[in-house]
Formats: C-alpha cells, sequence, structure tokens
C-alpha cells in the first residue's frame, strides 16, 4: 500500500519542544478546520509516520539556506559530469584514484569516478553524507583551480 495514498495532511503550528526519557515530545497546533476526523478517533498511543515541511506566509515551502546549498552541489554534480572538461581534469588528476578503465570519454566514466572518489553509491547519498560532500567540495574545487 503506497503511504501517499493513506497519509492525512493539515497544517500545524509548532507550540513546544522537550524531552523525557522516552524521547521527544512535540507539541503541535491545528486549527478544528485542518484537523482530520481519524485523528480524534485513532487511540492515544498509536503510531504515525510522519513527514513535516515548512512552510512560509504564502504557502510555499521555506527551504532552508543549508537544503538549498546541498541541492545545488547535487546539480552541479550532474552538470559537472557531463563536461568535457571535467573529463579530462579527471583523466589528468584523479586517475591514481582509480582503478577502472585508463580514460574518461564520456559522463558515465566521470560519473563512476566521482562516485569512487565521494564513496557513493548515487548522487542522492550527497544530501545525507556529510564526508560525501566535503569530497566532492574538494574535489570542485581542485577542478576549478585547475581549469585557471
Amino acid at each position: 500500500m503506497d503511504i501517499k495514498n493513506t497519509a492525512m495532511g493539515f497544517e500545524a503550528v509548532k507550540v513546544s519542544m522537550s524531552q523525557n526519557r522516552d524521547g521527544i515530545i512535540l507539541r503541535l497546533s491545528v486549527h478544528p478546520n485542518d484537523c482530520p476526523p481519524e485523528l480524534h478517533t485513532d487511540w492515544v498511543g498509536s503510531r504515525y509516520m510522519v513527514g513535516m515541511q515548512k512552510i512560509d506566509d504564502f504557502e510555499q515551502p521555506d527551504v532552508r539556506a543549508d537544503q538549498k546549498r546541498i541541492e545545488k552541489m547535487v546539480s552541479s554534480a550532474g552538470l559537472l559530469c557531463r563536461n568535457e572538461s571535467f573529463w579530462e581534469f579527471l583523466e589528468q588528476t584523479q586517475m591514481d584514484a582509480w582503478d577502472g578503465k585508463a580514460t574518461v570519454d564520456n559522463e558515465e566514466d566521470a560519473v563512476a569516478i566521482v562516485y569512487h572518489i565521494c564513496g557513493i553509491k548515487s548522487r542522492k547519498e550527497l544530501r545525507s553524507n556529510d564526508f560525501a560532500r566535503q569530497w566532492f567540495e574538494q574535489l570542485r574545487k581542485d577542478f576549478i583551480a585547475w581549469k585557471s
């Protein structure tokens, strides 16, 4: 069963947050018109899968600066791997770290080397892996220095 098709959706405002021996206690204020009826009838102690996104005054996602930076990095990884100058850079400077073929001829070769250097299996891992982001940042800085 797809969780998106069965999920309850409502807007809430964070009221307070505290901690006890069992975990974090998050209190949310939900307007009565926004509260799903099922929430009233579920037993206290019912478990829920929760997904939250902060929104601005215009009902749009309020994306934090660090999230924007990470998304930009994920996009940059894709763009760099399609750049023939980047292929040349990898071939000239990174082949000692790569045990694959001796040349970088296409996007797939560049992707394989970047994944190997960063220790990831997909670009989306850059969103959650601090070490991979650091490796990629250094690789990108080295490429910019190499170009100049």
